[in-house]
């Protein structure tokens, strides 16, 4: 006997329905009163014991007043509880497939995909309850076609239920391909009960077709999973179940071993008197045949304790029947053996289980013999080898077609696969291909983008040193101007204010006089300003100070210095440009700065010569002046310290004064 998990045989009864088929039930319209509301029927159905006839009298009117009105909706949901409801008064599964057909006649008008699709799948469980699986299996692919893709789980339940009913119709390919489908979606939602629900079938309909391989290790795999989980009545169920498997191949020893673990796990937490007794009576069997007397004994009595629980093991179970038939046989009462297996067969018989008829006919051919009738025995066994022989050939011929289906499947996935890989391995190569193209094309972009850029950089060094160039040439031809006018002013129109002078002065024209020595002292001013006669004479150390000397006696500015003698460190073109640069430090200092002190420091550092310039005025924002054309002080200072290769530091923030630095490296 190969048995289902209790958590598979629960689902079948929750989702399919196992329905007891009770008297012949109808309803007239003289059962209960037409004048009914929808309304006042489903308080009366809600407030009557589910079990009652009566809730099923109120089910079957509300069935019949939401067809009248159209609430198809509501007919159908009635529907599918009609088929499930416990009620003793609807339990006629003719009735219950009256009903659904009912509500499937109207299933465009319904709107939920979810209500459609279970209209079908209770259908085709009723179908299946009474047998006719041809007909379930057709619902079941109606109850998936009508199922959305929200519907995964039912949709899972459909293909699962009807790999059932091909299992039991003997399409062992159908049923696998169900089975497989089935576990598919449960995986895809996670659902690692259920999918192990379906590979306990799958393992029931590869040991049916006597395909062991596979079967045992399905089960090798359940053994885990449930050990893991500590489903230990799950794990005795494969282990009977794979026992049985072993008997069939005649692995005796193995088949002992696989018993011994599933008993060693009884009893089970809630008891199962049923599934345990069954244990035992196999091993009690197993014993029988292999000479044990006593131990076949001592399971069969543990058995016969739990009997008063499980009554009907005692009276219809072949396994039972046949555990009996062989404590019979061992102790010598062959006769009542033989009686006890004729009931076995019939049992078996009943319940079409090949395994146990086989197993009594077997019986039944040994107590024949052993009562003097070899004629019985003879056509017993031929009877068996018959039967036995014609399940052979029908296992073989499916099996076969199992086998070659793989096959065919196989060699189309291997063609498949060559073709994907050849496919693969062109897509490969021309993305190779294009890569290297891209990087090709890349290369010539960045190596463009670079040789652009490097020009454009040239470009503006070479318009950056022309600046530069022009701006120190400028310098130059501004210096040599001055130096010009400088002497043309001191020798030419100095000379003639000289002359006027003295022969003013020759007139006795005082006034005339005062106005001469003023215009001569500001022509002398201007032309030192445009070249400083000092720097020549003096050096830049004295000139600097004789400047500072000059700014401290005409302004209100109070100045202090640091001069170092700095006589020979510079060429003259770097002094010149220095002492430009400390005017035009002090020419801002006195226009911009609003300062009351300004202090200046020109000494030797280890690079060169720094000039600082500092005050306590209001100070600027550098790069705001910078940027400003109107600025060209800051600007003037840049060139003229950039035409000598030195550098230049400002230091300024608003309200906090300035200081400039100059460096002029050596």
């Amino acid at each position: 006997m190969i048995f289902l998990s209790l958590k598979m045989i629960r689902l079948i009864f929750n989702l399919v329905g196992i329905l007891i088929v009770n008297l012949p039930f109808t309803l007239s319209a003289q059962d209960t009163s037409h004048n009914n509301s929808l309304s006042e029927l489903k308080i009366l159905f809600e407030a009557a014991e589910p079990s009652d006839s009566i809730t099923g009298v109120y089910l079957t009117q509300m069935i019949n007043l939401s067809e009248k009105e159209g609430e198809y909706d509501m007919l159908a949901d009635l529907a599918i509880r009609f088929f499930r409801h416990p009620s003793s008064s609807i339990q006629s599964t003719e009735l219950q497939i009256q009903m659904l057909q009912r509500a499937i006649a109207h299933e465009e008008e319904v709107s939920k995909s979810e209500d459609r699709g279970n209209l079908h799948l209770k259908l085709a469980g009723a179908y299946f309850n009474i047998e006719q699986f041809d007909s379930a299996i057709v619902e079941y692919g109606k109850a998936i076609e009508r199922f959305s893709s929200t519907d995964s789980i039912f949709i899972a339940d459909s293909y699962f239920f009807r790999a059932q009913a091909r299992d039991y119709k003997g399409d062992l390919l159908g049923g696998m391909e169900d089975y497989q489908t089935a576990r598919d979606i449960y995986q895809s939602e996670g659902d690692a009960d259920y999918v192990q629900f379906v590979a306990g079938g799958m393992a029931i309909l590869f040991s049916k077709f006597a395909i062991y391989n596979e079967a045992e290790k399905i089960r090798n795999s359940l053994i885990s999973a449930y050990t893991e989980s500590k489903s230990m009545f799950d794990v005795a169920i494969q282990f009977y179940n794979q026992a049985e498997d072993y008997g069939k191949q005649g692995r005796v020893e193995d088949q002992l071993e696989a018993l011994l673990k599933a008993d060693s796990l009884a009893p089970f937490d809630p008891r199962d008197y049923y599934f345990e007794s069954m244990i035992k009576l196999s091993l009690s069997n197993y014993f029988g045949e292999h000479g044990d007397v006593s131990k076949q004994q001592e399971y069969f009595a543990q058995v016969q304790e739990m009997i008063p629980q499980v009554p009907e093991v005692a009276t219809t179970n072949p396994v039972y029947l046949n555990a009996k038939a062989n404590i019979e046989y061992s102790q010598g009462h062959y006769l009542k053996a033989n009686q006890m297996a004729q009931e076995s067969v019939q049992a078996a018989q009943e319940s079409k289980n090949m395994d146990h008829l086989i197993k009594g006919y077997h019986l039944l051919a040994q107590t024949f013999s052993k009562l003097g009738q070899s004629a019985k025995a003879y056509e017993i066994r031929k009877e068996l080898t018959q039967y036995t022989d014609s399940i052979f050939a029908a296992n073989q011929a499916t099996t076969f077609a199992y086998y070659q289906t793989l096959y065919e499947t196989e060699r189309k996935e291997i063609e498949i696969l060559t073709k994907t890989q050849e496919i693969e391995t062109i897509n490969q190569n021309n993305k190779a291909k294009i890569r290297w193209i891209f990087i090709f094309v890349f290369i010539i972009i960045v190596v463009g983008v670079l040789t652009f850029l490097w020009k454009n950089l040239q470009h503006e060094k070479k318009k950056k040193q022309m600046q530069s160039k022009f701006s120190q040439e400028l310098l130059k031809n501004q210096e040599a101007e001055r130096v010009r006018i400088s002497k043309d002013l001191h020798d030419g129109l100095g000379q003639s204010l000289l002359l006027i002078k003295n022969k003013v002065a020759l007139s006795k024209d005082n006034t005339t006089g005062e106005l001469l020595d003023t215009a001569i002292s500001e022509l002398r001013s201007i032309a030192r300003s445009l070249h400083p006669m000092q720097l020549e004479k003096l050096g830049l150390s004295r000139a600097a100070e004789h400047l500072l000397d000059q700014i401290d006696r005409e302004t209100d500015i109070f100045v202090s210095s640091e001069i170092e003698e700095l006589k020979g460190v510079l060429k003259k073109e770097e002094e010149l440009q220095l002492y430009r640069i400390l005017q035009e430090s002090i020419n801002n200092v006195l226009k911009h700065s609003e300062a009351s002190a300004l202090r200046v420091i020109f000494r030797k550092i280890e690079k060169g010569v720094e000039l600082k310039v500092e005050d306590n005025g209001k100070g600027f924002d550098f790069s705001e002046k910078l940027n400003d054309f109107q600025s060209l002080g800051l600007k003037t200072l840049k060139e003229r310290i950039a035409a000598i290769q030195g550098s230049m530091k400002v230091n300024s923030e608003k309200g906090t004064g300035t200081s400039l630095s100059f460096i002029v490296y050596v």
